[in-house]
């Protein structure tokens, strides 16, 4: 199951299992019973796109980084 993190886990590990890396922003590929368990907590949404940039999958996509002003949109649309 994938699921995009939105806030980092105040706990460090469940049931035996690591929750280090679990950055806001990162897509991670977790068994289910993680992923419900994430989601339930509120610390991930289900992620449902097919594919997913290697950026978006270690945390470090930033999407204001990557967001355009108004004038920058009307250029391209020229």
């Amino acid at each position: 199951m994938k699921v995009r993190i939105k806030k980092e886990p105040e706990e460090r590990e469940i049931d035996g299992v690591s929750l280090k890396g679990m950055m806001p922003g990162a897509v991670r590929d977790v068994p289910s019973v993680l992923g419900s368990w994430l989601i339930t907590e509120g610390y991930a949404d289900t992620e449902m796109r097919q594919s997913v940039s290697t950026n978006e999958l270690d945390g470090s996509f930033n999407p204001d980084r990557h967001s355009s002003t108004p004038r920058e949109r009307r250029a391209r649309k020229r």
